[in-house]
C-alpha cells in the first residue's frame, strides 16, 4: 500500500511540473469566427433499402440425362403423333407448294431452282409426312421432311437414290 501511495504522489508531482513549465495558453474564444448553423435534415420518404451486390448461388452443374420411366415395348415402338392438315392448292408452282407445306408445320422450306416454275395442283388431307409422300408421287420429285432441323426440301428426283456403304 505504501508503494501505491508513493507511485501516485510521484505521478502527481510530475504532472504538475510539466503543466506549469510547458507554457500552453488557455483557450480563448475568438470574436472574429462566427458559428456555422446547419438546418435539421428531413425526408419525405423513408430511407431506401440497401441491397447487397453479392448473392448466394449454387455452382453450375451438368443436368442428368432424361431416362424414360416406361419400359414397355409398346411405348418405345409407338409412332409420333403429328397434326393432320388439309392442303388445297390450285395451279400453284412447286416453290409456293414447298412454302405452304413448310409453313403448315412451322418449318423452313427449300425448293430446287430447276423446280420453281413447275405448276402443281393438289387437294388432300394428312400429316406433313403423308402429304410429302403424295406430292412426291404426283409431281415426280423428291420431298424430304427433316424433323430434326425443321426443314422441308423439294429436290429433283434422280435415277438412283443415294445409299450408305454399310447398307
Amino acid at each position: 500500500m505504501i508503494a501505491y501511495l508513493r507511485t501516485t504522489a510521484s505521478l502527481l508531482i510530475c504532472a504538475a511540473s510539466v503543466g506549469c513549465v510547458s507554457g500552453v495558453a488557455p483557450y480563448q474564444a475568438d470574436a472574429k469566427s462566427t458559428r456555422t448553423l446547419f438546418l435539421p435534415s428531413y425526408q419525405q420518404a423513408g430511407a431506401e433499402p440497401v441491397y447487397s451486390r453479392t448473392r448466394w448461388v449454387h455452382p453450375p452443374e451438368v443436368l442428368p440425362g432424361r431416362e424414360s420411366t416406361y419400359t414397355s415395348s409398346s411405348y418405345t415402338n409407338a409412332p409420333t403423333l403429328r397434326p393432320v392438315y388439309h392442303l388445297h392448292l390450285k395451279n400453284a408452282t412447286l416453290e409456293q407448294t414447298s412454302r405452304v407445306v413448310g409453313e403448315m408445320a412451322r418449318y423452313s422450306s427449300y425448293c430446287s431452282p430447276s423446280l420453281t416454275t413447275q405448276k402443281f395442283s393438289f387437294e388432300n388431307l394428312g400429316t406433313i409426312d403423308e402429304l410429302a409422300r403424295i406430292i412426291e408421287e404426283q409431281a415426280q420429285i423428291k420431298v424430304v421432311v427433316d424433323h430434326d432441323s425443321k426443314e422441308v426440301r423439294f429436290l429433283v428426283r434422280t435415277g438412283l437414290e443415294p445409299t450408305l456403304y454399310s447398307e
